[in-house]
């Protein structure tokens, strides 16, 4: 059995870490998690991890800003990167500027 939180006992437990934290240093340690993760996933299926390619489907807000960092994460492997605006005039502008 699976149990999910909503978003605001998640805001308010990460609220701590945030105010502590230089920032965006969570969403880049949440975007180097999920690279790592992408990489593997490369490397078991197809042998590799540079020269191949990676569509991002991204979002607005910072799971979009997530997903963008991880792309940068990925870029400096050697992953070929493209990143799909969902919401091009809510996107994460760091995230953009990164990639």
């Amino acid at each position: 059995m699976r149990s999910y939180y909503p978003c605001e006992q998640i805001r308010a437990a990460e609220e701590p870490l945030l105010a502590s934290l230089p920032e965006g240093t969570l969403m880049r340690r949440a975007a180097y998690g999920l690279a790592r993760v992408v990489a593997t996933e490369l490397h078991t299926r197809t042998g590799a991890v540079a020269g191949r390619t990676v569509t991002l489907l991204v979002g607005s807000g910072d799971n979009g800003g997530d997903a963008l960092w991880a792309g940068v994460f990925l870029r400096r492997r050697g992953v070929a990167v493209t990143a799909l605006l969902l919401a091009p005039d809510r996107t994460h502008p760091g995230g953009v500027a990164a990639l």
